[in-house]
């Protein structure tokens, strides 16, 4: 009898998690990973923080370590693409002309850049940070007195910016909305932030949108709606991702700007799972679907994905949860703070580690912690148990969160 074959798509935190859960629960049939980079699966993260810093190479950003693969019997088939899943045959093809049987088949392809204007970025003055090798484009160029160019102040682009300045590089920051992270952060968390960055020299424009883009190769120049323009020596444009969804959609399978997974990570495909970046799925807890692009996400929902691929009945139903640090401090987004209709500062943004509790008709919906991480998982438990605390009490930061928690939750 052969032995069962699993296909998993993809080759970033979610596919090596899942391979890496595979045999810890104890599948033994064959494991295929097939990844469009030449590394290994490997973390995200650390492209914008430690990687842009200098001294941090690609293996320690490795998901597994190096002989991982070869000591579990999985193979690695890099430096190649998946263009078709076939469902009906349980196979995939490659651009490579290969044709793959599958029995169980994980999706994890995660997301690309979202373009400027339709324009794609060269390998030239103009890049986007989404693989090793964009972030070795952008390392390359980091040097005293360089001039780089943001466009988007999202966490991703605002963590080079730090590693930017950290380097010795002029920086400045064009973004279109009003004030920097307002759409993914509450209002005083998104202002401290935006301070400290100006506090290190980082020059922000906010309410700019971009016209035009011209690489020249040693440097580029962009063009802002009202006429300036901004010359730069690099330009990192951060605009937000888009979900590599299309194997899923001409497959058949139902997608919604990601993958529509179960909490299981089941597709609507018979035989097809997904994981990571990539899926929408339900929350229960904010009874609607969401699509998290987090490590922690990537993770979690792998590995319950890996034991619902072989017969192990599994939820993911978890809290987003995330991190940045910028400049030594660090920021930890619990929630989802655009549901919320009011905010609750706990501490003094101007003087210390604060948290802003984000509500929504007074239960807590998410909390931004900065430089408070100990202090998530009280709250988390005053989210979960929908627990309403009067705000007085919530913004009194004499009383420990925990003191809160065993008081108010059941």
């Amino acid at each position: 009898m052969a032995r069962e074959s699993i296909i998993i798509v993809g080759g970033g935190q979610a596919a090596g998690c899942a391979a890496s859960e595979l045999r810890q629960v104890g599948f033994d049939g064959r494991i295929t990973i097939i990844g469009e980079e030449a590394a290994a699966p490997y973390e995200r993260p650390p492209l914008s923080k430690e990687y842009l810093a200098g001294g941090f190479d690609l293996e320690r950003a490795a998901v597994n370590p190096p002989n991982f693969y070869t000591d579990n019997s999985i193979d690695l088939l890099l430096n190649e693409r998946v263009t078709q899943i076939n469902p009906q045959e349980r196979k995939v093809e490659t651009a490579q002309g290969k044709s793959l049987p599958f029995d169980k088949l994980l999706i994890a392809t995660g997301c690309r850049a979202r373009r400027l204007n339709s324009l794609a970025p060269s390998r030239g003055a103009v890049v986007c940070l989404r693989t090793a090798e964009d972030a070795g484009q952008i390392a390359r160029r980091l040097h005293p007195g360089k001039r780089l160019l943001l466009i988007g102040g999202g966490f991703i682009g605002l963590e080079v910016a730090g590693a930017a300045r950290a380097k010795g590089c002029d920086v400045t920051v064009l973004e279109a909305a009003g004030a920097l992270l307002s759409r993914v952060m509450p209002a005083p968390a998104a202002a401290f932030v935006e301070a400290l960055h100006r506090a290190q020299g980082v020059i922000i424009e906010t309410s700019v949108l971009v016209e035009g883009l011209e690489d020249l190769g040693d440097r580029a120049i962009v063009q802002v709606i009202d006429g300036r323009r901004f010359e730069a020596d690099l330009v990192v444009i951060g605009i937000g991702a888009v979900p590599n969804q299309s194997l899923a959609v001409e497959a058949g399978g139902a997608c919604q700007d990601g993958i529509i997974v179960d909490m299981g990570g089941r597709t609507s495909i018979p035989g097809v799972f997904a994981a990571g970046d990539v899926t929408r799925r339900h929350s229960s807890f904010y009874n609607q679907a969401i699509r998290l692009e987090t490590w922690d996400n990537a993770r979690r929902q792998a590995q319950v994905t890996a034991r619902n691929m072989i017969g192990q009945e599994a939820l993911y139903d978890e809290v987003p949860w995330m991190w940045t640090d910028h400049y030594g401090r660090n920021i930890q987004m619990l929630g989802l703070p655009a549901l919320a209709d009011e905010v609750v500062t706990r501490g003094d943004p101007e003087s210390g580690p604060f948290i802003v509790i984000s509500r929504r008709n007074g239960q807590i919906v998410a909390a931004t912690f900065v430089d408070q991480g100990r202090e998530r998982r009280p709250l988390t438990r005053l989210m979960r148990d929908r627990t309403i605390v009067p705000v007085e009490v919530l913004r009194d930061s004499s009383v420990p969160l925990k003191t809160l928690a065993e008081k108010f939750c059941a």
